[in-house]
């Protein structure tokens, strides 16, 4: 059974009565939550400061958000927050319908020759009337691996999620990145195993990163294709290894992959016209990334698995790689599924 842990608890209600800018964060395989109270910075100041939480919506129109970090608490967790039963969103038909509309359409793009793959995405609203003190907590303690964050600043609102996806760790001039791609229910992965089209994918992405890291850092090594567990669902990862040339920055490193082809597409332009032309929809900080960057060590993270909350309203942003062997169908179940890293919390 959960136990949550009080004084954890007393602290984001605290802050969130106090409409201060903070950032709570779980790394993953730890137990223990780090709190950040945050300062907003331009982004000319960032190099000043050795230790700043950065925030970067998906869109090429904004810069990253820079937020010096003021203090620091931890906590650690008196148990986690689980639930054995596979649960889903319901997501309204005319959300379903216009999504399988966009697949279509895009399946056909991709059908003229130039483009190989495009990553649309989709919103559902569910109305949240529990305490979000509560909600946050239990993001934060969730048994799902991955990063659990939970993040407000008064120009940009609350966030909360559980990610699976690295963009880049770093320790020094060592660092680390990730090709994640498909999806699988862990439970029928034997009897429902990965297909061509999401290991094409999965290659997609990895190429494309390599691409782009051979041209500013020392490309070491690229890893095999492997299948990792996020929660109750399966993905397709390929960790990749470097070191970065000076005066490159952890923080340079994850401009010039964001956004990858596993939140994009690829060729990466292309895709990302098609996105801004054709998904109609905003997608702020989802797809994006968010985390912590320190001198000596740092560590970002793809906005994944993401809600954010308004006035008693929560909105869950969850997204499907197209491709030309992609079924519309298919990928509005997919789309269905992810939900359920967000689900069993929100209706617990």
């Amino acid at each position: 059974m959960f136990k949550e842990t009080p004084l954890l608890l007393s602290r984001i209600e605290e802050l969130l009565q106090e409409g201060l800018d903070f950032a709570f964060y779980r790394s993953p395989k730890s137990d223990q939550v780090i709190l950040l109270q945050l300062s907003p910075i331009k982004d000319e100041a960032r190099n000043s400061f050795d230790d700043l939480w950065v925030t970067c919506p998906f869109s090429s129109e904004h810069t990253p958000y820079y937020y010096r970090v003021l203090s620091e608490e931890s906590f650690m967790l008196n148990s986690r927050f689980g639930d054995d039963q596979f649960k889903t969103l319901d997501i309204p038909n005319s959300t379903l319908n216009d999504y399988r509309l966009k697949v279509v359409n895009a399946i056909d793009e991709i059908g003229k020759g130039l483009l190989n793959k495009v990553v649309l995405h989709t919103q559902i609203e569910v109305a949240y009337s529990k305490e979000i003190h509560r909600l946050i907590h239990k993001v934060l303690a969730a048994e799902t691996e991955g990063f659990h964050y939970s993040f407000y600043s008064a120009e940009l609102g609350l966030w909360m999620g559980i990610t699976p996806e690295v963009l880049v760790h770093s320790e020094n001039r060592d660092f680390e990145t990730m090709a994640l791609a498909g999806t699988r229910k862990l439970e029928d992965l034997d009897a429902d195993p990965f297909r061509e089209k999401e290991r094409a994918e999965q290659a997609w992405v990895t190429k494309e990163i390599v691409e782009l890291l051979n041209k500013s850092t020392d490309l070491m090594h690229v890893g095999e294709v492997e299948t990792i567990k996020a929660g109750k669902l399966a993905h397709l990862r390929t960790i990749i290894k470097g070191e970065i040339n000076p005066p490159l920055t952890t923080a340079d490193i994850a401009s010039v992959l964001h956004p990858t082809a596993a939140v994009c597409g690829y060729p990466k332009s292309l895709a990302y016209r098609y996105i801004e032309e054709n998904e109609l929809l905003s997608r702020s900080l989802y797809s994006g990334y968010l985390g912590r960057v320190q001198k000596e060590s740092s560590s970002l993270y793809v906005n994944l698995r993401c809600m954010s909350y308004q006035k008693g309203m929560i909105k869950v942003y969850v997204g499907a790689g197209i491709t030309a062997d992609s079924d519309a169908e298919l990928e509005s179940e997919e789309i269905r599924i992810k939900t359920s890293t967000l689900a069993s919390i929100l209706m617990a």
